[in-house]
């Protein structure tokens, strides 16, 4: 009797250890689950520094680059840049595309041509161009009246001077012109050397000459050229 009431002991133990793991393994699985709950919510001290971050980084990049989109506050309301650029483009569109157009048509016709303007040859007109200024007064300033800088001139001057190698060639000057030019024009010289301002002449007849050209010359290659215009 003794052996089988300890048996039923044992047994009653044995059979008792499926629950206990059971109720462990389900313990486990909560606290895991519990675990990955409480991970998966997010911290909302994390969220507001994510939001500072963000606010200041736009902020920046919005004080950085103010100018790329607004370009003026008027009582607090803003003037957006695509609205400058809306009335500008409605208001010069087709002028300056059409500048832009002859620009590319004469720049082909200088390569085909190759012609070369020397930097030392512009800056020698840049150097004239200040010095028709008034005493005191900056070239950069002046250009900046006109809205220009002095690399919008240093291009102006060597387009200017590639068209005018350009065109000149088989165009001469008298003599009769050259002394006519000084009779009616001679106050306009600086020149002081008699031979000096022959020769200054001489280059002032021949420009004029290159201007009068210019016009037909220009039409010519617009009326030649294959230009498709989608601005309207």
């Amino acid at each position: 009797m003794p052996t089988k009431a300890k048996t039923k002991i044992i047994r009653s133990v044995v059979t008792k250890k499926p629950v206990e793991s059971e109720i462990i393994d389900s313990k486990v699985e909560e606290t895991r689950s519990s675990s990955c709950r409480s991970s998966q919510k997010a911290n909302p001290k994390t969220i507001g520094l994510i939001v500072l971050i963000i606010v200041i980084i736009l902020g920046l990049l919005g004080y950085l680059f103010k100018d790329k989109f607004v370009v003026a506050i008027i009582d607090g309301k803003p003037i957006f840049r695509y609205e400058l650029s809306k009335r500008i483009f409605a208001t010069y569109g087709k002028e300056t595309l059409e500048n832009l157009i002859i620009e590319n048509l004469i720049k082909s016709e200088v390569k085909k041509a190759k012609i070369s303007v020397s930097e030392a040859e512009v800056n020698d007109e840049i150097s004239k161009i200040s010095s028709s200024l008034g005493a005191g007064t900056k070239i950069e300033d002046a250009l900046k009246l006109q809205g220009m800088t002095l690399k919008d001139l240093h291009d102006q001057i060597l387009l200017k001077l590639e068209v005018n190698k350009l065109l000149e060639e088989g165009i001469t000057v008298s003599d009769e012109e050259v002394n006519l030019f000084i009779k009616n024009n001679g106050q306009s010289l600086t020149a002081s050397g008699e031979a000096e301002r022959k020769k200054e002449a001489a280059d002032l007849v021949k420009s004029q000459k290159v201007s009068e050209k210019i016009q037909s010359w220009i039409q010519d290659l617009l009326t030649k050229a294959k230009i498709t215009r989608f601005l309207k």
